[in-house]
């Protein structure tokens, strides 16, 4: 089987994208071919197994390029494969002459998710809505669509498989403590970005290190974090593939997750919580419904309010000078996920997808 994967959105090595889906297809043989932008991103594909394909980035206003490219492939090129799986809304329009079958992975809130977009002007946000909508219907009737979270699913009429955003769980590794605190993710404003850099001054006086693993969207953050970065007021990786980035979880105080209360926020389970506990890690966590539910259900960390910096640090200095609450909540939230909501679980229902589609 062959399948051709497209994005012009989220970066090639996008963990959903690159280390869980074909991941998952290449372990059964399957032929992939990866459309992403990979100049704009400056990576290369070194797996020998996956073909790349360099596509424009769509990014703020200027995505009419992008839009034709991936069009002109699909169109051209669908023919080769068996199967075309897309990931941005974007691309619904440019899949629609696709001549095999699509899967359009959603992979947010697109609609709640229009009202952070900075570059958006406010005018504009209405009709985009109308048209996301319009979108969406279109692709419920012409592809096989599948979810990453349950909430997801009010918008659309056909019952939907969920394929939760869920990370493979390895057995836990004995590694030694670390007196830093971790966050794993994109950084922006609205993610936290400038509560991360408070709480980095407040905790780098205590001797606690904050380590973002992520690129960030924001070019005034982006200067503040370089500035951090190169007084080791902070440590910023910028972006990592998904297994080196677990791999620099181990042995933290804790993960944090402090997302703002925004719509798009608010019924979405962040993929970093799911991380953190995979590595035994506690969790800090603001009071997003599903991420607090969450934690409270497997008793594996604490919830904080939104903004609040210095509840933040009281938790973290908490769990530093409590070696045994902090394996403890660690332990607690790795069994739960284990248990729960594992990848190499969830990767069934996203393979048996792909079987129904094949099949239409």
């Amino acid at each position: 089987m062959k399948v051709l994967v497209v994005t012009v959105v989220h970066h090639p090595k996008d963990a959903r994208i690159r280390a869980r889906q074909i991941e998952c297809l290449l372990a059964r043989d399957v032929q992939i071919s990866l459309a992403a932008p990979f100049e704009d991103f400056q990576v290369e594909e070194l797996d020998t197994r996956v073909k790349p394909i360099n596509l424009p980035r769509a990014k703020g206003t200027k995505r009419v390029l992008a839009l034709r490219a991936a069009s002109k492939l699909i169109t051209r090129s669908s023919l080769e494969f068996d199967l075309v799986l897309i990931h941005d809304p974007e691309l619904i329009f440019a899949a629609r002459k696709s001549k095999v079958p699509v899967i359009w992975d959603v992979h947010e809130d697109t609609s709640a998710a229009l009202s952070m977009k900075s570059w958006l002007p406010k005018v504009l946000k209405l009709p985009a809505k109308l048209l996301i909508g319009y979108l969406e219907r279109y692709a419920e009737k012409k592809f096989t669509l599948i979810l990453a979270e349950s909430s997801y699913q009010n918008r659309f009429k056909k019952k939907l498989r969920i394929v939760p955003n869920t990370t493979s769980v390895k057995p836990l590794r004995n590694v030694a403590d670390r007196s830093s605190v971790v966050y794993l993710g994109t950084i922006s404003s609205v993610r936290g970005g400038y509560e991360l850099i408070e709480l980095a001054k407040k905790l780098h006086s205590l001797g606690v290190t904050v380590e973002l693993i992520g690129p960030c969207i924001e070019p005034h953050l982006e200067v503040a974090l370089i500035d951090l970065n190169n007084s080791a007021t902070l440590r910023w990786y910028g972006f990592m593939p998904n297994l080196e980035a677990l791999n620099l979880l181990q042995g933290a105080i804790a993960g944090l997750s402090l997302l703002h209360d925004q719509p798009n926020y608010q019924h979405s389970q962040p993929t970093k919580i799911f991380e953190y506990l995979s590595a035994g890690l506690p969790v800090i966590t603001t009071n997003n419904p599903s991420a607090a539910q969450l934690v409270n259900k497997a008793n594996c960390g604490f919830i904080v309010d939104f903004h609040e910096v210095d509840t933040v640090v009281e938790a973290v200095t908490k769990l530093r000078d409590d070696a045994q609450l902090r394996h403890t909540l660690g332990n607690n939230g790795y069994e739960y996920v284990l248990a729960n909501h594992s990848w190499d679980k969830d990767q069934e229902v996203f393979l048996s997808a792909i079987e129904d589609a094949l099949a239409k």
